[in-house]
């Protein structure tokens, strides 16, 4: 949980409904579904109860356990998945670091996870530099919960290439006061969404648009021109991002004009207020 003086949004932890734990490797796992991933936050916040508040806790003996009780893999081996994400509010909405002094009533215990104090307290996610202030504020209030919200606060391509598309067409930038419109929040909603329910997900295990063998990770490329003939789609790096894999190219074509409506639906919401 860096501080977020010079940023005027603190995207790790944005409200009471939600937050991210991504750079600690809370997706890095093969079986990255929800509920998978909800089982692991559960696990590791009900073992760790104890040794939060104890004043010699054996760290090592918690590590014990936890490691007997995970029933998952890594997705990449070199990424740390740290065991001390949990959620850290009693309605289990908010996930975040078990050892942080907000969290631990005062007692800053991150030195002992992998990073330690110091890299945890000044690290900032890409999301940060890269997404405007009206991009950062799309996101965090048209997403509901920890688990898309984290999947899309980190994912620059998908983010940044719908609001292009939209920026091209209206002939102007976003304005993050126009973003409180509850109908223009819906259509961004039902765009992230595509995270979790996107019907041409690829069947081979990913996340977004990177996908991993052995040590090593590598961006996913959709073969356009050798399987169909026809140019790069014009939402390539989405389609990318939403781990897309296509049977033909009538999927394909779906796919797109998926994209374009919601697109379309945005622009019509947003350019009606005044």
């Amino acid at each position: 949980m860096p501080s977020t003086s010079h940023h005027p949004i603190h995207l790790c932890q944005p409200d009471k409904g939600k937050s991210c734990g991504a750079c600690c490797g809370l997706y890095n796992w093969k079986n990255h579904s929800r509920a998978d991933i909800k089982e692991i936050l559960e696990l590791q916040t009900a073992l760790f109860a104890p040794f939060q508040t104890s004043e010699h806790a054996d760290f090592d003996r918690y590590r014990e356990l936890r490691e007997a009780g995970i029933k998952n893999e890594k997705l990449f081996e070199t990424i740390y998945n740290c065991e001390f994400i949990g959620f850290i509010d009693p309605e289990h909405c908010r996930v975040g670091c078990m050892l942080h002094p907000m969290v631990t009533g005062g007692r800053d215990l991150r030195d002992h996870c992998f990073y330690g104090a110091e890299i945890c307290s000044g690290h900032f996610c890409p999301g940060y530099s890269c997404f405007s202030t009206a991009q950062q504020r799309a996101v965090v209030d048209a997403t509901s919960d920890w688990y898309l919200y984290g999947l899309t606060i980190t994912d620059i391509d998908l983010v940044k290439e719908f609001f292009k598309h939209v920026e091209n067409t209206i002939g102007d930038s976003i304005k993050e006061k126009r973003l409180g419109n509850p109908a223009a929040l819906a259509v961004l909603a039902d765009f992230f969404r595509l995270k979790e329910n996107w019907r041409f997900k690829a069947a081979e295990n990913r996340l977004g648009k990177y996908y991993f063998s052995a040590a090593e990770y590598h961006v996913a490329r959709i073969e356009y021109e050798q399987r169909w003939g026809v140019p790069v789609s014009r939402f390539d790096k989405i389609l990318v991002s939403l781990e897309s894999e296509f049977a033909s190219q009538d999927d394909l074509q779906t796919a797109e004009m998926l994209i374009q409506s919601l697109i379309d639906r945005f622009i019509a919401v947003y350019t009606a207020v005044s």
